[in-house]
């Protein structure tokens, strides 16, 4: 870890989906073992940690776990696995919300494309896979919103050029020949039967 750096982690409490809430002192045990060569080093480090998971609301304890390394066997059967075509439907999670949104998902996917549909090998319950994803907080709103404002103050406005005439004293349009919204003004006079561009 950096010096100064405190680990802050989502709180057990906050609008997020329960499987995530569920994982992440599991993900950090899991990742503060495999950086530690021992469990001294481990012993050493974990409190830090620890006490970020207290104060964000999760009664769990770290403990150091030998993680089992793969033998050559599980390599190979990893290695024959066909990655499968997944198509991901990721709706917005909130706790608000009472409805089932997966179950009514796959429900309409089941009566839409049932087998026998041109297009049931591709939309499936096999190939199509659901996932939550998190909305942004209102911290991280606001200063986005503060972000596009402070910006948007300071930009200054850019010196442009609207002339690229050799001497731009002689350009005909006077200076204005890149501009894209120049109106063109010119007078057409009929004498003997032929028209002057003055």
């Amino acid at each position: 870890m950096k010096p100064n750096n405190i680990p802050l982690y989502v709180h057990k409490q906050s609008n997020h989906p329960p499987l995530i809430i569920k994982n992440i002192p599991e993900s950090i045990n899991r990742r503060l073992s495999n950086i530690s060569s021992d469990e001294n080093t481990f012993n050493t480090s974990a409190p830090i940690y620890q006490e970020a998971l207290h104060k964000s609301g999760y009664g769990y304890n770290l403990k150091y776990r030998t993680q089992p390394r793969n033998t050559s066997q599980q390599n190979k059967a990893t290695k024959r696995r066909h990655a499968r075509n997944i198509t991901w439907f990721n709706p917005p999670f909130s706790d608000n919300v009472t409805t089932n949104i997966g179950k009514k998902f796959f429900n309409l996917l089941d009566s839409c494309f049932p087998p026998g549909h041109k297009l049931h090998t591709l939309l499936n319950r096999n190939t199509v896979k659901l996932s939550y994803s998190c909305m942004a907080n209102m911290d991280q709103i606001i200063s986005a919103h503060n972000k596009y404002i402070l910006n948007k103050q300071n930009l200054q406005p850019a010196t442009q050029n609207n002339c690229n005439c050799r001497t731009q004293s002689q350009c005909p349009l006077q200076g204005n020949c890149l501009t894209n919204n120049i109106v063109y003004q010119a007078t057409v006079t009929r004498h003997d039967n032929q028209l002057t561009l003055v």
